[in-house]
């Protein structure tokens, strides 16, 4: 079991640099101690390791739940804190008090350092804060991780464009940030926003505030995924004003970087991103020759990268909880077209496997009362 000086060692390990964690590492501290201790008496195969991926988890649920949304959105996923338990193999009724331990902390944190953080990150008008903030979600968080597409497809497409594995691994990460949909349409930002927008209604006035702002700021953000430009002016040697294939014009677009000293007329493949009336290339861009342009003709590009992935997830199949096996398509691209369905399945109820109104009315049924007891049904 970590010392408090160990688990802040580890704990800072797990984040990103620029995140400052002491604001509640004691408290994570607190409620590892308590999951080490009740885990570890009744777990029938324990590792300790496995503590720490799951206060992520909680932490993720206390700062703004983004974790939950795609918990309900996608059976892939499930029910985290149910499958963490079974990993152990304990017992329901230390299940149950490791749901009740989660939920104390979760009403009891007054403070988030992890939601602090990615406020002031969107607040700071620094897209390089930002685009960092979001890469680290896109790259460690584990349950976002589960719903994305098969990415073989867009690693290679990146590899093939840079020729450098690092150069396309971090464009392939920054495009995920920015341009990854989920099955609801939403992009990382506009799920982060909507749930900044939700816990705003939970917390002080001065971090609403705050928090308010920064749901606006994530909601105006707009994207262009990879294409080819022209560079068609130049204002200084960070700023260029570029002309997508399609016509549009993108005036003042910032590069992260200094450009080559005679590059009008010439052209480019790049990511965009506006955030706060300011257009920044997302990450690296490649030089084109005249050559090389009809290749990377985006729209034919994505065209077929997603048409790949989905191929691959209609070949994939799981097992949910309940036993039901479905393909990865089904859950990843999929939503039922009866509105009250959609309802349902957005909050992790499908009304093709055994759920709550099963439960409620096998009572109902055989003429059970519950006595006025509460009882927890999942999610």
């Amino acid at each position: 079991m970590y010392t408090a000086d160990q688990f802040t060692s580890q704990w800072k390990r797990l984040h990103h640099p620029s995140m400052n964690v002491d604001g509640d590492v004691a408290f994570f501290h607190r409620l590892y101690g308590k999951l080490y201790r009740l885990v570890g008496q009744e777990a029938r195969c324990f590792d300790s390791r496995k503590i720490l991926p799951f206060l992520l988890y909680v932490e993720n649920t206390i700062a703004v739940g983004l974790d939950g949304v795609y918990e309900y959105r996608y059976r892939s996923v499930g029910n985290v804190e149910s499958r963490w338990c079974n990993r152990f193999d304990i017992s329901a009724t230390a299940y149950s008090e490791v749901h009740n331990l989660v939920g104390r902390a979760v009403a009891d944190a007054n403070h988030s350092a992890l939601r602090q953080w990615m406020t002031e990150s969107v607040l700071s008008a620094d897209f390089t804060r930002l685009r960092e903030m979001l890469v680290w979600f896109v790259r460690r968080d584990k349950t976002l991780r589960q719903v994305y597409p098969d990415l073989r497809y867009r690693k290679e497409m990146f590899l093939r464009l840079t020729g450098n594995k690092q150069t396309a691994k971090q464009m392939l990460w920054d495009d995920l940030a920015f341009n990854w949909h989920d099955k609801r349409g939403d992009s990382l930002t506009d799920t982060i926003a909507k749930q900044f927008h939700q816990e705003a209604s939970f917390i002080e006035e001065k971090e609403k505030t705050l928090l308010k702002e920064a749901a606006e700021i994530l909601d105006a953000i707009r994207s262009e995924r990879l294409d080819t430009y022209t560079v068609i002016g130049i204002t200084d040697g960070c700023t260029l004003t570029l002309r997508h294939r399609d016509g549009r014009v993108f005036q003042d677009v910032i590069f992260p970087m200094p450009v080559p000293g005679n590059v009008q007329n010439q052209y480019l493949v790049a990511q965009l991103v506006t955030y706060q009336d300011k257009t920044c290339i997302n990450g690296c861009a490649v030089w084109l020759n005249k050559e090389a342009l009809p290749i990377w003709n985006g729209e034919i590009v994505w065209r077929d990268i997603l048409k790949k992935e989905q191929d691959a997830a209609r070949l994939t199949y799981f097992t949910t909880m309940s036993g039901k096996r479905i393909s990865l398509y089904e859950d990843l691209y999929t939503v039922p077209e009866n509105p009250k369905k959609a309802k349902y399945a957005d909050m992790g109820i499908y009304l093709d496997e055994p759920n709550i109104f099963d439960f409620l009315g096998s009572l109902k049924s055989s003429g059970s009362r519950l006595n006025g007891e509460v009882i927890y049904l999942g999610g």
